[in-house]
């Protein structure tokens, strides 16, 4: 599972400019609809900026903690020393699985919210 991350936290760490860039048009977008936009505008287009900015940030956060090699165990180490990389890649593990779980979750906003925009869009 690591090893996956890794390999595309690699070939997305070059994207992380536009990450920011689209958490910011996001976050304005965000303040559009919260100060100038209409109810309705408003309505329909909330859950996609949040998403939007929400996704971006996940992904730059990807490829920036996952990129780096992971620690291996080989057999000139102290016990502590081992210890202490099989904590580290627990650690690595954990952040994972938070990761995969944050995209999970908001895949899933994303394809209600889509669903919502497209009912709005050719039933109304």
């Amino acid at each position: 599972m690591l090893s996956f991350y890794q390999r595309w936290a690699r070939r997305l760490y070059p994207l992380r400019p536009l990450f920011i860039l689209l958490c910011a048009s996001g976050v304005a977008a965000f303040g559009w609809l919260l100060f100038v936009a209409t109810v309705e505008q408003t309505q329909r287009w909330q859950l996609s900026t949040v998403l939007l900015t929400v996704s971006s940030l996940l992904l730059w956060l990807w490829a920036g903690l996952f990129q780096r090699d992971l620690p291996l165990i080989t057999a000139e180490q102290s016990f502590l020393a081992k210890v202490k990389t099989r904590l580290i890649r627990l650690c690595y593990y954990a952040l994972a699985l938070l990761v995969t779980l944050l995209l999970l979750a908001t895949s899933y906003l994303g394809l209600r919210a889509l669903k919502g925009i497209i009912a709005a869009l050719f039933l109304s």
